[in-house]
C-alpha cells in the first residue's frame, strides 16, 4: 500500500550548525530525561508502540491493520485512524517523530494528567488521520499528533501561565517552515507527505488549547469548532469518501469493495459500489467490466450489455472484455428474436 510520509526534520538539516555554534537541537526545546519515563506512561506507551510496530513492519511482519484503506469507508474500520500513527517509513521518520513526542508529550501529560492527556492524544491522532484520508490515500506516522501538541502548547503559552515559554520561537519557526517545505516536496512529487494531517493536527491542537484556557463563551466556540472538524473528517473518511476523494487510489478501493461484494454473492451491493466506482477519476475498463458482471448476476442483462460495451470501447480493453461484450449482445439479440417468434 502506498502511504504518505508524515515526518519532521531530516537528519542532515538537524546536524547543521547555527550562527552561535550550536546545533538546532541545542537551541530549541530538549526532551525530558529518559530516567523520568515512568512518570509519563501515556507518552512512553505511544513512543514504545511506534517503535515496536515500525520494527515489525521493517522486518517483514504483517501489520495490515495499521494502514488506512478502503475498509475505513466500506466496513467502517475506524480504528485504523489510530493504528496508522504507529508505523514509520524510515529511521529518520521514526526518530524525529518520537523526539518531538518526547519533547511535547511530558509537558502536556504533567499538566493535564494521564487520562486527559490520553484523550487529547487520541483526538490529535485520529482526526488528522481521517482528514488526510478524506482527500488522499492516508498516511503513517506520529507527526499529526506532533503538530497537534505543538499547536496546543503554542496557544497555551499565551493564555495559561503554567505554559509560559514552553514553545520557543525557533521551534515554532521550524514547525511552520517544515510544514511549507513538506507541501513543496509533495507538489514537486519528490516525496508524498501527509500535509493535511500536519495542518489539521496543528489546528486541532490550537483549538484544544483555546478551549481549555479561555473564558466560557470562547471555550464553547472552541469546543464547537473541534466537534465540527472532527465530524467533517469522520464523514469525509466514511459516507462522503467516494464523493470527495478524487485520487486514483479511491477509485481502486471502491472497485475492490465492489469485487469483494461480487465474490460474496452480494449482487445488489456490488452493483451499487461498482456503479459508483466507474464514475470516479481514472476508472479503467476493468471497472466497467466488473459492473457488467454485477448487473448480469442481478439479472439486468440490458445494463450489463451497456457496461460491457462501454468497457470494450476503452483503449485498454483486452480481448476478453471485447469478447464478453460481443457474446452478451449476441445472446440478448437471440433472446429478443425468439420472443418475437
Amino acid at each position: 500500500m502506498k502511504t504518505n510520509r508524515a515526518g519532521f526534520l531530516p537528519f542532515a538539516l538537524l546536524s547543521q550548525r547555527a550562527t552561535h555554534g550550536q546545533t538546532l537541537i541545542g537551541i530549541m526545546l530538549k526532551p525530558t530525561s529518559l530516567k523520568e519515563l515512568p512518570r509519563y506512561p501515556v507518552t512512553a506507551l505511544l513512543a514504545g508502540t511506534a517503535l515496536g510496530v515500525t520494527t515489525l513492519w521493517w522486518t517483514g511482519q504483517n501489520i495490515d491493520g495499521c494502514f488506512m484503506d478502503g475498509r475505513v469507508w466500506s466496513q467502517w474500520e475506524l480504528w485504523r485512524a489510530f493504528t496508522s500513527i504507529f508505523p514509520h517509513v524510515d529511521i529518520f521518520h521514526l526518530a524525529f517523530n518520537i523526539y518531538w513526542l518526547w519533547v511535547f508529550g511530558p509537558i502536556v501529560e504533567r499538566a493535564f494528567g494521564h487520562v486527559r492527556f490520553a484523550a487529547m492524544a487520541l483526538l490529535l491522532s485520529v482526526v488528522p488521520a481521517f482528514a488526510e484520508f478524506s482527500l488522499f490515500s492516508g498516511g503513517v506516522g506520529l507527526s499529526g499528533l506532533g503538530y497537534g501538541l505543538w499547536g496546543l502548547l503554542w496557544v497555551l503559552q499565551h493564555h495559561d501561565p503554567r505554559f509560559a515559554d514552553t514553545v520557543d520561537a525557533r521551534t515554532s519557526r521550524l514547525f511552520v517552515g517544515w510544514f511549507f517545505f513538506c507541501i513543496l516536496l509533495t507538489a514537486s512529487k519528490i516525496m508524498p507527505i501527509g500535509n493535511i494531517a500536519h495542518g489539521v493536527g496543528a489546528i486541532m491542537g490550537a483549538l484544544i488549547g483555546w478551549a481549555t484556557s479561555t473564558q466560557r463563551i470562547s471555550r464553547a466556540a472552541g469546543i464547537a469548532a473541534i466537534a465540527l472538524i472532527s465530524l467533517l473528517s469522520l464523514a469525509g473518511s466514511t459516507i462522503g469518501w467516494p464523493h470527495i476523494n478524487r485520487t486514483e487510489f479511491a477509485q481502486a478501493e471502491v472497485e475492490r469493495a465492489g469485487v469483494e461484494a461480487l465474490n460474496d454473492r452480494e449482487n445488489a451491493r456490488a452493483v451499487k459500489l461498482l456503479r459508483l466506482s466507474v464514475h470516479m477519476k481514472a476508472a479503467p475498463a476493468r471497472a466497467w467490466y466488473n459492473l457488467g458482471v454485477a448487473y448480469q448476476r442481478s439479472g439486468d442483462l440490458v445494463r450489463a450489455l451497456t457496461a460491457y460495451e462501454h468497457a470494450a470501447r476503452m483503449p485498454e480493453a483486452d480481448e476478453q472484455i471485447q469478447k464478453t461484450a460481443r457474446e452478451m449482445k449476441k445472446y440478448i439479440s437471440s433472446r429478443e428474436s425468439n420472443r418475437k417468434k
